[in-house]
């Protein structure tokens, strides 16, 4: 008795079809992931921005409402809040520093580098802009005479 043999007809893709479609999923990943690596860069830039905005508008904040005198002295890639006269006789200073490879560029304030309000002055007695870059994107902050607090994109 012979036994029969069962064909089976199997279908699938070939490895032309199989190379094809990893090669276009290679070209689309090329042109994807530089564009999301900025994003990412930029989004974590402008964190920062709004982080350092955020916390001169919370000195300036705190400096009204309890009376009391202080600031905020900005180096290149960390600013600290303080409360006194100056930043060099202030006994309470709270440093910020920025990510990594983030750094304020571009001080262009009227008190060198530092945004100081007076007891009881919503108004700064300095102000002016500064630039946050990360090397390649750049964020503007500024404070006017009023004391109003924002940024752009540069």
């Amino acid at each position: 008795m012979r036994k029969k043999k069962k064909k089976y007809n199997l279908k699938g893709y070939s490895h032309f079809e199989i190379l094809v479609t990893i090669s276009i999923i290679m070209l689309l990943s090329l042109v994807v992931f530089p564009v999301s690596i900025n994003k990412i860069q930029i989004s974590k830039l402008e964190s920062s921005v709004s982080q350092l905005s955020t916390d001169i508008q919370y000195q300036q904040n705190l400096c009204f409402f309890k009376n009391v005198s202080g600031g905020i002295h900005i180096d290149s890639n960390r600013y600290s809040l303080f409360f006194g006269d100056t930043y060099a006789t202030s006994t309470d200073i709270d440093i910020k520093d920025l990510p990594k490879n983030i750094n304020i560029t571009g001080v262009n304030l009227t008190n060198n580098n530092e945004i100081f309000f007076t007891e009881g002055n919503f108004k700064p007695s300095s102000y002016g802009t500064l630039n946050v870059t990360d090397g390649i994107n750049t964020f503007q902050i500024y404070i006017n005479k009023e004391g109003l607090v924002g940024y752009e994109k540069k």
